[in-house]
């Protein structure tokens, strides 16, 4: 249908309401085509950003960090003007009763001689001398291979090494007598030789004894000690 001639139109035709309202869906449509599509690819010049009004930058992976582990130092072994030089062995321990290996090595150009057993004192932190009984054998503390085995000479060449054996029980019995702990021990490899004194760590209770051996030619692919056997109880 022909709608009646506006004559206030430069055109002199006017739009029915019908056309007016199919006019404005049409635009509806368009708009919300063009919402949706600026979602996924934009509508026109307008671009989709992230948030904060900026395009993602690329993405930086965070540094690695390396621990570093720093080993600890092996003490360096000195050598006496002698020629030897001592090192202790940690203890075996075995139901109160401990075990340690002392290892005298010539590191000089000679040989070096030993027989029997060496001279033993256990100094404590201070180096001061514990009142501690050092007996020859396994001065009935347990039955232990070696400490009673009768001494015999031992002839070092340069680079090999001897070693003697201390045996004691860490056990406390008394309530007035504090216990011993030594930190030291001064050793001298035989009766008139220059002493030496190597770090040792003896928990010596309150029994205030120790077992000796003699000196014996030491293994080189062996400890001077070995992980000791039952023990009987300690007697006398």
């Amino acid at each position: 249908m022909i709608a009646p001639v506006d004559s206030t139109t430069p055109t002199g035709i006017r739009r029915t309401p019908l056309l007016a309202r199919m006019g404005l869906r049409a635009g509806l449509r368009v708009g919300l085509l063009c919402a949706g599509a600026a979602l996924v690819a934009g509508c026109g010049s307008t671009s989709v950003t992230g948030a904060g009004g900026g395009a993602p930058g690329p993405v930086t992976p965070e540094p690695l960090v390396t621990a570093t582990v720093t080993p600890t130092p092996t003490p360096t072994m000195v050598c006496s003007p002698e020629g030897v030089s001592l090192a202790a062995e940690e203890a075996n321990a075995a139901m109160g009763l401990r075990v340690m290996g002392i290892r005298l090595t010539n590191c000089g150009t000679r040989p070096y001689t030993l027989n029997g057993h060496p001279g033993v004192r256990v100094l404590d932190a201070e180096r001061a001398p514990l009142d501690i009984e050092v007996r020859r054998g396994s001065a009935g503390i347990a039955t232990l291979d070696t400490f009673d085995a009768a001494p015999k000479p031992v002839t070092l060449q340069p680079g090999e090494s001897a070693s003697f054996s201390l045996a004691w029980r860490n056990t406390v019995t008394s309530g007035t007598r504090p216990a011993d702990n030594g930190r030291f021990l001064d050793v001298a490899p035989l009766p008139g030789r220059p002493r030496l004194t190597v770090p040792a760590e003896l928990d010596l209770g309150t029994t205030g004894r120790l077992g000796l051996s003699a000196w014996t030619k030491s293994d080189p692919d062996r400890p001077a000690t070995a992980p000791p056997r039952p023990a009987a109880p300690q007697t006398g």
